[in-house]
């Protein structure tokens, strides 16, 4: 399912810099798309923000809300790149 991608993606992001990276020097959003696929990661722009809201409730403090904000504002960042 390509929602469980979103959060798939929040929980490797954190850990894993190889993909990190890859995604950073993705040139445009076919490219950071190519680097999801092969990563079996692939959502939509339209799938990320409705798991937006899914994530933020499944926070339980206020350090989990955080890194959640940073994670979304770092894929909003690059998503409009």
């Amino acid at each position: 399912m390509t929602l469980d991608n979103v959060r798939k993606l929040y929980e490797r992001i954190g850990t894993d810099k190889g993909l990190r990276d890859r995604l950073y020097k993705a040139e445009g959003q076919a490219a950071r798309d190519a680097v999801l696929r092969e990563e079996g990661l692939f959502f939509t722009d339209a799938e990320f923000d409705e798991m937006d809201g899914v994530l933020h409730v499944k926070c339980q403090t206020h350090e989990e809300a955080e890194r959640f904000f940073e994670f979304r504002n770092w894929w909003n960042f690059l998503r409009r790149t």
